[in-house]
């Protein structure tokens, strides 16, 4: 039945795109295969040449396709072939931010809202004057950065991991540290979309809402924030 399963897999994969990018096309479909179980722990990848033949594509495509795979742990590759890794290698936090990198962005944004909200009530609820200091100065360089968006984008991340040292969570601290690379990715991309003026505006209600220790109301000011921002990201040109 498995061998049915796995046989269907590849049959459905179809790689569609031009040369250039087909071995990030391979890449993406064998990982999402991997990460959804549809290909499982332990599934030995067909000899290349056969595997090549089946999807018409050249070695070196599919090779670069199993780096990619290899770099996130998700298979091993040795002379006597290619095979996926068991689930605990694969789902692990060491390869948390690469996964976040590919999903769908309405995930990372679930994400997010499910752990920022709560960040943020913890903090109220713990942060003392000088933790209130420190996020105003980050929103402080904030302003000062106007219009560069790198710098923007690191700051804007600075501001919610501080937030998530003020909770004194390690497990916290570590969660939002695993999806650093994407949150920044979509700050960048916020800031090139004129959301400056609103970002400001969100980070001050946040730390007003940390100044008065009011858990409920940082809650629903950072659930706000990142709806704002997830309006001008899927927001059609």
């Amino acid at each position: 039945m498995l061998e049915i399963c796995v046989d269907k897999f590849f049959g459905e994969l179809n790689i569609t795109s031009s040369r250039k990018r087909i071995s990030e096309e391979l890449f993406v479909k064998l990982r999402d295969g991997i990460l959804s179980g549809a290909l499982p722990s332990g599934f030995v990848f067909p000899n290349e040449n056969d595997l090549c033949k089946k999807l018409d594509i050249g070695r070196s495509t599919l090779r670069e396709a199993y780096a990619s795979l290899e770099a996130m742990n998700l298979i091993t590759r040795t002379k006597s072939g290619t095979s996926i890794n068991e689930e605990s290698d694969t789902r692990n936090l060491m390869n948390f931010d690469r996964i976040a990198h590919f999903t769908d962005p309405t995930n990372l944004f679930e994400y997010r809202s499910v752990l920022e909200s709560g960040i943020a009530d913890i903090a109220a609820r713990r942060a003392d004057s000088e933790d209130v200091r420190v996020l105003s100065e980050i929103v402080d360089r904030m302003e000062e950065h106007k219009g560069v968006f790198d710098k923007l984008a690191i700051f804007d991340f600075e501001f919610h991991q501080k937030l998530a040292s003020i909770t004194g969570n390690e497990l916290l601290i570590i969660a939002l540290s695993s999806v650093q690379a994407s949150f920044e990715k979509f700050a960048f991309e916020g800031f090139k979309r004129n959301f400056y003026d609103q970002s400001v505006e969100d980070h001050r209600n946040i730390i007003n809402a940390i100044r008065e220790g009011d858990g409920v109301q940082a809650n629903l000011r950072m659930g706000q924030h990142l709806m704002n921002i997830k309006a001008v990201i899927f927001k059609e040109d």
